[in-house]
């Protein structure tokens, strides 16, 4: 059972590289450029009539101001109101995603970024922008092809790089994985999160020289820290050989580093040990109370002990602390759902899904709840949107190994 086994990654060494075709300069002049031809050919609408290139570029201005000091509800406004103006450019759709993907509604930044690909498909920084929404929404396949825009456009940007190689990892694409990394070791040979994704990938594909080496490289990189023999650990994990695994994981766990517990939980619960993984994922639980999985994974055992009450027990504590986490309510809608509660499966369900869209397991419980509930027609809906998003973005075992990683794309977006 690979879907819980993951996430701590941190954010990127690398840092976003802004879009210089995008800035606030090109936006204005593109700006007034349309107002200016409008107004000349009298076919302008509003804009033309209502409002002077002083307000258009006060908008612009003001925009542009509130996205670089964070006041995004401000920035969204003006630049929505330049759209409704009839200001259609790229410039203006990529600043809007920016602002969506800052406020975490990654549906819209997606549309915006969508849009301004639309019209200028030749700018590195809004594919690397699109790539980092989709990603951000766990939608590897379209992140990776993003990515790859990016880098047919600009082929030494380092994230695209690095983010694309982490799609493949995640998806199990070990060797596009590794063709994408091999590029990045020598500028970025002290990274111990790509040699851990590349030796892995290595080992995957049954290169265990190479697999070898750069572990060992790794090691040599990283020093003798809690958090290299955590992704020793993972890695070994992943690999299938769990007795390196419980070394490695058990030192990292000597010095409480976080998700060592977890790790070793889930090892204990691969090998069938219910009772040891409890113990382990209860103990990370006691270092970070605010770690998702762990709660998940002891709401999980409770579960598979046909002990729902006692899951949602846990489950209602753990979003007590935690109200935004789409994976402690997807499980608790599904342990309503034991308990014959179709009414609050449904309500706790529709949350998870508001939180993360493109998640179908909860389309899928969702589905299963408005079956029991009799609503036939709104069950049919759920879990045909189930089936499209599994077979869009399948899971593969490393996404399963490595999802405490994904907060890594911690770019925002560039401006």
């Amino acid at each position: 059972m690979y879907q819980q086994l993951t996430r701590t990654w941190r954010a990127p060494r690398v840092t976003p590289r802004h879009n210089r075709s995008l800035t606030f300069a090109a936006l204005l002049a593109l700006v007034l450029c349309h107002i200016s031809f409008a107004q000349a050919q009298g076919t302008s609408a509003s804009a033309g009539r209502q409002f002077s290139n002083n307000d258009i570029q006060r908008l612009a201005e003001a925009g542009q101001r509130a996205l670089a000091t964070g006041e995004y509800v401000v920035a969204e406004r003006n630049y929505t109101q330049l759209l409704k103006l009839g200001v259609h450019f790229a410039s203006l759709y990529s600043n809007l995603g920016v602002v969506y993907m800052r406020t975490g509604r990654l549906s819209r930044a997606i549309q915006m970024f969508s849009e301004a690909k639309r019209l200028a498909p030749g700018v590195a920084g809004v594919n690397l922008n699109l790539g980092l929404a989709y990603f951000r929404e766990h939608r590897f396949k379209k992140a990776a092809s993003a990515f790859a825009d990016t880098l047919a456009l600009d082929a030494g940007n380092i994230q695209a790089r690095y983010l694309k190689g982490e799609c493949h990892f995640l998806l199990d694409e070990f060797f596009e994985a590794v063709s994408t990394f091999e590029p990045l070791v020598t500028t970025e040979q002290n990274d111990v999160e790509l040699l851990f994704m590349l030796g892995t990938s290595y080992g995957m594909l049954k290169r265990n020289e190479e697999s070898f080496r750069t572990f060992e490289t790794m090691i040599k990189s990283g020093g003798d820290t809690p958090h290299l023999h955590l992704l020793l650990g993972k890695a070994y994990l992943a690999l299938g050989q769990n007795d390196k695994a419980a070394e490695e994981l058990t030192r990292a766990a000597g010095s409480e580093v976080p998700f060592a517990h977890y790790y070793l939980g889930v090892l204990h619960r691969q090998v069938g040990q219910l009772e040891l993984a409890q113990v382990e994922f209860e103990r990370e639980t006691q270092i970070d109370p605010a770690n998702t999985m762990a709660l998940n994974e002891v709401a999980e055992i409770r579960l598979d002990q046909a002990d729902p009450r006692s899951a949602i027990a846990v489950l209602e504590k753990g979003i007590g602390r935690n109200h935004d986490s789409p994976e402690l309510l997807g499980t608790l809608g599904r342990a309503y759902l034991q308990v014959q509660d179709e009414t609050r499966s449904i309500a706790v369900l529709k949350k998870a899904i508001a939180l993360s869209p493109s998640t179908g397991s909860y389309h899928y419980e969702l589905g299963r709840a408005y079956l029991k509930a009799g609503r036939r027609a709104e069950a049919h809906v759920e879990l045909e949107r189930a089936r499209a998003l599994e077979s869009e973005s399948p899971e593969g075992k490393m996404q399963a190994f490595s999802r405490d990683q994904q907060s890594r794309s911690g770019a925002n977006g560039s401006q």
